[in-house]
């Protein structure tokens, strides 16, 4: 599964997204789905939209692309996502379900992603407990120099549950 972010992608790139935020969100997601169609992407993409690219795409599922609006700015919109993950190259295979419910998009995503991948592995005889750290053992990232998220020791905590 891959997670967007589309402020942020969008926001990389000098074009003048921000005369026409609704364009620019349009734009991408159609670059997005076209990248999917064309086999570029593999997998469950899912496309946070927040602000005022909200209006440029509707929320819902269009080739192979999940668009969601974040209810706030960021990626605050309390969401509730369910995934499936089946094993590569078994068609016919098993699906593994992940859930989580959070107060921003991309970390219930997350959390409900890393939550079907532990359910495959604990099927496939994996000790996620011992080959992952306990929450509060992960190392500070540049990004967060402040530890104030908690995401690490969240996304941790989903997969050792």
């Amino acid at each position: 599964m891959l997670i967007v972010d589309a402020a942020n992608v969008i926001g990389s790139r000098p074009t003048g997204w921000w005369r026409d935020r609704a364009g620019a969100a349009r734009d991408f997601t159609g670059r997005v789905e076209r990248a999917v169609a064309q086999g570029g992407l593999d997998g469950a993409v899912l496309l946070v939209l927040e602000g005022k690219a909200r209006a440029g795409v509707p929320e819902g599922k269009n080739a192979g692309v999940r668009v969601v609006h974040a209810a706030g700015s960021g990626h605050e919109a309390k969401a509730s996502i369910a995934v499936g993950v089946r094993r590569s190259g078994a068609p016919d295979g098993p699906i593994y379900p992940g859930h989580a419910v959070h107060d921003n998009v991309l970390q219930a995503s997350v959390e409900a992603y890393v939550r079907a991948i532990a359910a495959l592995l604990t099927d496939e005889g994996v000790d996620i407990a011992a080959s992952v750290p306990s929450p509060g053992d992960t190392d500070r990232h540049e990004t967060d120099p402040d530890h104030r998220s908690g995401a690490k020791d969240k996304i941790m905590t989903a997969y050792n549950s």
